[in-house]
């Protein structure tokens, strides 16, 4: 018997076991079909869904950058309030080409409906909306803007969907829409409190010149020796850089936490005005004056050039040597201490009216080195208040009736040029990096708790130490204009 190839009975064995069931073919077909069929609907359900989340993403999109650009314009006032709407709506009228609002995958237009924005005084609400009783008669405190596309057209958020209707019915047409919320997250306020010197806001001194809180314009402070309610020691206060009014935090005494406000004369919340705020006594100046003198083109860690510029003139207006746009050379670098045991109050020459008698021309100290001492109107003037000629020196001081130089600059001292007047810092500087925004509290201050009365601005005359803070008062700022930056909360 021949064995090549094998016996006939093997080849036909071996044919046997290479050969598929017939009948196993139309089963894989059938499975293969069904397959087929529902990884078609997974794609179809996906294709839907990724359409709806696009308009999602759409109208977030919208939502965050409308809400953004509202809330840069809020100020505490009506008129801030119609600013951010008119802003939104010029958002939305820009057309789609430079970068309007729009949807859908063909880019249209969107337009802009007032019934898509509200307002409040905080992230979490109530809201209420531009034309509401309350936004109209209180609007302070209003910072906060939350834009909700469900307030536009319900077309913008439709979206046609092609599978899922075979789900349910109810799903051939898909709504979505976006809600953001923005606000403020910053101030320009150093955490340095002082009090209140005294309790009005503004009040004719006599003789016609503006005094607000006690303190005058044009005049400098040592701002750690000043106590309304004691005549023996100044007193000062540390403000809880991250906690705004009606919160608490850590303690603000963590130099990691205090120094880069005091570098960047900064804080972390939205307001320091209108609830107690968190502080303690005394303001550590011994431990921060380091930071201060960064204005100054001084740098000591954490403070950095990159977020905490030095100012645009850093000249350092001292009395060692004279002031040069003062004929008599004070002896004081701020306005003499003056502690009335009388009334219990530790002010300055500056203070009583008239000041004390035997008072001096040069205890008033360095003058108008930035700020020009103001007439008092009420209200105030809508062009600003009028400033006083250096020739009323010898009116509004006195006794002692210092004098300015002919040659006083026509704006001031800290604007004018020459090497008398200006010094340009190492580092690229900005201008009135030097004035600081200082808490003026209500005294006395009991616990830990303060409230702040108003904000006054001060211009540092000269580079602080461990025990001085020598400072020019600017008058008083709108806490509504020092916010520093705006974020999305939600």
């Amino acid at each position: 018997m021949s064995t090549e190839g094998g016996t006939g009975r093997s080849r036909y064995v071996r044919r046997r076991a290479f050969r598929r069931p017939s009948h196993q073919s139309g089963a894989v077909a059938i499975m293969a079909l069904a397959a087929l069929i529902v990884i078609c609907g997974f794609c179809g359900l996906a294709l839907d869904l990724s359409r709806v989340y696009n308009r999602k993403m759409e109208m977030q999109s919208t939502a965050d950058v409308a809400a953004l650009g509202a809330a840069i314009e809020l100020d505490g006032t009506t008129v801030g309030i119609g600013r951010a709407v008119q802003k939104v709506t010029l958002l939305f009228a820009t057309p789609v080409l430079y970068g309007g609002p729009s949807f859908g995958y063909h880019k249209e237009a969107m337009t802009w409906s007032d019934s898509a924005i509200k307002f409040a005084a905080s992230p979490d609400g109530p809201w209420l909306a531009r034309d509401a009783a309350a936004a109209k008669s209180e609007p302070n405190g209003l910072l906060y803007v939350q834009v909700d596309t469900g307030g536009l057209d319900a077309s913008y958020g439709q979206v046609d969907t092609l599978f899922m209707p075979i789900i349910s019915s109810d799903l051939t047409l898909v709504s979505t829409s976006a809600r953001a919320v923005a606000g403020p997250s910053a101030i320009a306020v150093l955490p340095l409190g002082i009090c209140a010197m005294r309790p009005e806001e503004k009040r004719d001194r006599g003789g016609g010149e503006l005094e607000e809180y006690g303190f005058r314009r044009g005049v400098s402070y040592d701002l750690m020796q000043l106590n309304p309610n004691a005549s023996t020691a100044g007193q000062t206060f540390l403000i809880h850089p991250l906690a705004g009014p009606g919160s608490s935090g850590p303690s603000a005494s963590d130099f990691n936490t205090v120094a880069p406000a005091v570098c960047t004369g900064t804080m972390g919340m939205a307001r320091v005005m209108g609830a107690d705020i968190s502080v303690s006594s005394p303001f550590p100046l011994n431990t921060l004056f380091e930071q201060l003198n960064s204005r100054f083109d001084s740098y000591t860690a954490p403070c950095s050039p990159d977020t905490a510029p030095p100012d645009k003139n850093i000249k350092a207006y001292a009395i060692s040597g004279g002031v040069s746009w003062m004929t008599t050379a004070p002896t004081e670098q701020a306005s003499k201490l003056y502690p009335d045991t009388t009334n219990n109050i530790r002010w300055t020459v500056a203070g009583p009216n008239p000041a004390p008698t035997g008072t001096k021309a040069e205890e008033y100290g360095p003058l108008w080195a930035y700020a020009k001492a103001v007439k008092y109107a009420n209200p105030a003037p809508a062009g600003g208040y009028v400033t006083y000629d250096k020739s009323n020196w010898k009116d509004i001081y006195t006794p002692g009736q210092p004098t300015a130089k002919s040659t006083y600059p026509s704006s001031t001292p800290y604007l004018a040029s020459g090497s008398a007047y200006n010094t340009a810092p190492t580092r690229t500087g900005v201008r009135d990096r030097r004035v600081l925004n200082v808490a003026l509290l209500s005294c006395p201050v009991t616990g830990s708790n303060a409230t702040v009365k108003g904000i006054g601005r001060f211009f540092m005359t000269v580079p602080a130490d461990s025990t001085h803070l020598y400072a020019e008062f600017a008058g008083l700022a709108d806490e509504q204009s020092l916010r520093t930056r705006v974020r999305l909360y939600k």
